[in-house]
């Protein structure tokens, strides 16, 4: 059998071109031609002067999108891949930056990250293979990085900071924890079994790791309960990771509740990302508006009428009001009916009167308007002065006091008027398009991309993190359109093509 000649430890005569390495139509070029389009003037300010060179900020970030498309997100991969890989070595411009220059990048530079992706959203105008003859706007849930096991009640948070604070210098001296000495700590013996435990096995890797690491690991500790401590009081919550103190409990689609948090997109006819977000909120109705305004500050003004789907989760006076408002044909699944007969939808409006009438017949009479602090939401409150009389009061209100209170959110006409319009015909098949569109592209980056599980922490770098994944996501759907179109299979008004 005859082999290939191969060339082993021979030396080569000239030095090849790197270029020569990588095919002609690689998406790395496209990456490359992305990055003449950003400003890079502030950075050119920012480094001069005396000091060591800085690497030019393109050649991270051209590392840092590649690295998406690629799989690749982990800092150390791509430092390694930069002197490994022929594509990571041309976009680096063979330098060779280290790993914490590129971690350290992506948490310092968010707008930069950000300006990148309007970019992609400008390219892909300019380019004619956006399809804005339809939008759609989703949310879904990404698990943060923070374990359920590191997450405090706020009578352990009052323990371990009373303890970082005041008793952990004595126990770090004694050479080993005696199990009896826990029963003498402040505060241990109010907390339930279950915190017990924990806080037995807390306080030994707080004093482990005061031994080793001496003050500075005391201060970050107290530190870092500190934030835990504030973003419990600021946003009224029942546990706070102190892994991650801005993610929230958030119930996955198995069903389980995990520390996520809920990036929000929207996208256009051929799946284009248009606008990108994460927050905390663990429903989406306040993020209605600002995905439509950021959409609007992306593109320009976009056309009055223009479809927009959105699912029950941003269902809401307030956001119909909106949508009116900026005169937008949005299609908003409604929420579903409730089977119970005295439930909300039950109640019969008269708006002459401003009374609402109850499925027994009696008048519910306005209270006023309320304020729910946690969800931010107005309300206004009926409440019926003919419960004890009336034969239904078991079924219809379970408060002790037997009376039936109405919460009335902003608007109830224009809910009204969507849910009409969203059980039409031609609304439900146009509100069925956003499976072509907005659902496959996030599934695309939750499973393609890989971007299943946030690698970074708190609420500013796993943007940054969520935009890069968008930004590479857009470029590849750019390569391939463009490809398509040269070899005349494909204009930009056919069907959505996937990049995954």
């Amino acid at each position: 059998m005859t082999y290939i000649r191969s060339h082993h430890k021979q030396a080569w005569l000239l030095a090849p071109n790197i270029e020569d390495m990588i095919p002609a139509d690689h998406i790395c070029y496209l990456v490359e031609a992305l990055m003449e389009m950003i400003d890079f003037t502030r950075f050119d300010k920012k480094y001069a002067g005396p000091g060591h060179p800085a690497y030019h900020p393109r050649v991270i970030l051209k590392l840092l999108v590649m690295g998406v498309m690629d799989r690749v997100r982990s800092s150390r991969k791509l430092a390694r891949n930069a002197r490994e890989n022929v594509v990571y070595m041309y976009l680096a411009e063979k330098l060779t930056p280290d790993f914490r220059t590129i971690s350290d990048f992506r948490k310092q530079n968010a707008d930069l990250v950000k300006q990148l992706f309007k970019d992609t959203v400008a390219l892909a105008k300019q380019e004619g293979v956006l399809d804005l003859a339809q939008l759609a706007t989703d949310g879904t849930k990404i698990r943060a990085n923070a374990t359920n096991k590191r997450s405090l009640t706020r009578e352990e948070l009052e323990f371990m900071t009373r303890f970082v604070d005041e008793e952990l210098d004595e126990w770090a001296r004694q050479d080993r924890i005696e199990d009896e000495a826990f029963g003498t700590l402040r505060g241990y013996d109010q907390l339930p079994g279950k915190g017990k435990q924990k806080m037995r096995a807390a306080v030994r890797h707080y004093v482990k790791h005061t031994k080793e690491k001496g003050d500075g690991f005391e201060e970050m500790a107290s530190r870092k309960l500190e934030k835990a401590r504030q973003e419990m009081e600021q946003h009224n919550l029942d546990k706070v990771s102190t892994t991650d103190t801005d993610c929230r409990f958030m119930k996955s689609k198995k069903g389980r509740l995990e520390f996520s948090y809920n990036p929000q997109v929207t996208t256009d006819g051929n799946c284009f990302i248009l606008a990108s977000d994460v927050c905390q909120d663990v429903n989406d109705k306040r993020q209605l508006q600002p995905q439509v305004l950021q959409t609007e500050e992306n593109l320009g003004q976009i056309s009055e009428g223009t479809p927009w789907n959105f699912d029950n989760g941003y269902f809401g006076g307030d956001n119909l009001a909106f949508l009116k408002e900026k005169k937008i044909n949005a299609y908003v699944a409604t929420e579903k009916p409730d089977p119970n007969p005295y439930s909300a939808d039950k109640f019969i409006h008269d708006p002459k009167k401003k009374e609402y009438t109850c499925p027994g017949g009696h008048v519910m009479r306005f209270l006023g308007e309320r304020h729910e602090k946690s969800r931010g939401y107005r309300y206004n409150l009926y409440r019926s002065y003919s419960c004890h009389t009336c034969p239904h009061q078991g079924s219809c209100t379970k408060r002790k006091d037997g009376i039936r209170y109405l919460k009335v959110y902003p608007h109830p006409e224009l809910r009204d008027e969507m849910i009409a319009k969203i059980s039409t015909k031609n609304a439900k098949k146009t509100y069925r398009q956003r499976k072509e569109t907005v659902e496959p592209m996030i599934g695309c980056i939750k499973y393609d991309l890989g971007l299943d599980e946030f690698l970074t922490r708190g609420l500013g770098t796993v943007r940054t993190e969520f935009r890069l994944a968008c930004t590479a996501f857009n470029v590849k759907k750019m390569w391939l359109r463009m490809r398509e179109r040269a070899a005349g299979v494909v204009g930009s008004t056919l069907a959505p093509v996937h990049p995954c």
